[in-house]
């Protein structure tokens, strides 16, 4: 499955939009640095989320951080990586 970060895909194909699909990683340590592994693993979560939609690429992928600290409990604050796309199917010829 093609994934890219720009609203289109690079050989400039039609594409028809599906939805937006979303993946997590899990909590982490907010301390902890975050690695390429774990991008890595939210993309191939996110690939698996855009095939159940029979999807052929997710464009306009995005990561963001998330993160959590109650104010009224006392704890480690905790942060995951979330990333979006959109999922897309490419634009089929009409049968002649």
């Amino acid at each position: 499955m093609k994934v890219s970060f720009s609203a289109d895909l690079d050989d400039g194909r039609a594409i028809t939009a599906i939805g937006r699909v979303r993946a997590t990683t899990r909590w982490r340590a907010a301390a902890e640095p975050g690695t390429e592994d774990e991008r890595r693993a939210a993309i191939g979560s996110l690939v698996r989320e855009a095939a159940e939609y029979d999807a052929d690429a997710i464009v306009d992928v995005r990561f963001e951080v998330d993160d959590v600290k109650g104010v009224d409990i006392e704890g480690v604050a905790l942060q995951r990586v979330t990333v979006t796309g959109l999922a897309v199917r490419f634009a089929r010829a009409a049968a002649a």
